[in-house]
């Protein structure tokens, strides 16, 4: 019994029993898909169906567990609603710039062409980018929303429209990851082993879970171990946020897919543009797509290593044991202090 209960009690064994608990039920799920036919399964309508099935039981595992096991709030989790739009937004854009940054890196080298675009599909995407803007420069300079506020937001949905199959992917998709990787490992990781050994360990376990995708290289893991792995935990240590985290994320991915054509971790989604990437497979990640790349490394590798330098020095990497070494009113992780990343 004693066993048991400091088992239920130690952040390692509720990791343990929280990942358990996701992996039964989708493994259970994917057994029972696996019962349709195999031609809606690979369709989008069944790629849709099983993310979102999947991101609906690990976010219900990861309530029931946060209530129920650790008793914690959202809030201590990252998940505040405390300006939780504004969150999303302003990370959304970020990651999508960062995408833009490697892209243009790889067009000027030579390695990235557009093939097609069609008219109305240009309009759309330039009419995203404008709102996206204007939304993430109103929200910067008024965190309250207002009239232009909703405007601004209709002609978003407007502009995701030609991409509403993949958006929806992509979200149950960073749904996933995010929950398990920053929400579970990472955060019951920093609490018994500090930050430095949980955003190792995160990392180099976000990178050998896309060992499953196709066309995964062995650059391509330590591409995204480097890049993502460290650059989202780091923010996360910075904003305390998972709805940043999930931002970013899904910025990235966006961008990388259905906005500059490209294959997405070995995946080819329906987008605004279709376009090739040639070149050395080292420097641009081949079919797995840019993200497994040099380019990718050296540039999103560098603000990622960045931002763990500017978490140190802002003395927000926890030491190993930090829970004996800190007054308890400073572990509350609140995510509605106002943080500069």
């Amino acid at each position: 019994m004693a066993l048991f209960r400091r088992l239920f009690s130690s952040n390692l064994g509720q990791l343990v029993i929280e990942i358990v608990a996701v992996a039964i039920p989708v493994l259970l799920l994917e057994a029972l898909l696996n019962l349709l036919p195999a031609s809606f399964l690979q369709s989008p309508a069944g790629d849709v169906l099983l993310n979102i099935l999947a991101a609906a039981i690990i976010v219900v595992v990861f309530l029931l567990a946060l209530r129920k096991l650790e008793h914690r709030s959202l809030s201590e989790a990252g998940l505040s609603r405390h300006q939780w739009l504004r969150q999303l937004l302003l990370s959304f854009l970020c990651g999508g710039a960062l995408m833009t940054v490697v892209t243009i890196a790889l067009a000027i080298t030579g390695s990235y062409h557009i093939t097609g675009i069609h008219p109305f599909a240009a309009f759309q995407l330039v009419l995203l980018i404008i709102s996206l803007c204007l939304l993430t420069l109103l929200f910067t300079r008024n965190k309250r929303i207002g009239f232009l506020h909703y405007v601004l937001f209709v002609f978003l949905v407007f502009g995701f429209l030609p991409t509403t199959v993949s958006l929806l992917i992509l979200i149950a998709g960073v749904i996933q990851e995010e929950f398990v990787f920053r929400g579970m490992i990472f955060r019951k990781l920093e609490r018994s082993l500090g930050s430095w050994i949980a955003l190792a360990v995160s990392a180099i376990l976000f990178g050998l879970i896309h060992l499953m995708t196709p066309n995964s290289t062995l650059i391509g893991i330590i591409a995204i171990m480097v890049t993502a792995g460290v650059l989202i935990a780091a923010i996360y240590i910075l904003t305390r946020s998972l709805w940043w985290a999930m931002g970013v994320h899904l910025g990235w991915n966006f961008f990388e897919g259905p906005v500059f054509g490209t294959q997405l971790s070995g995946h080819v989604l329906p987008g605004f543009f279709s376009s090739v990437i040639t070149g050395p497979v080292a420097w641009t990640g081949g079919s797995f797509g840019p993200e497994a790349g040099l380019a990718s490394i050296l540039i999103i590798g560098s603000v990622g290593f960045f931002l763990c330098l500017r978490a140190a020095r802002q003395h927000r990497m926890l030491p190993y044991n930090w829970q004996q070494r800190v007054p308890y009113n400073t572990r509350s992780g609140r995510t509605d202090i106002p943080v500069k990343l």
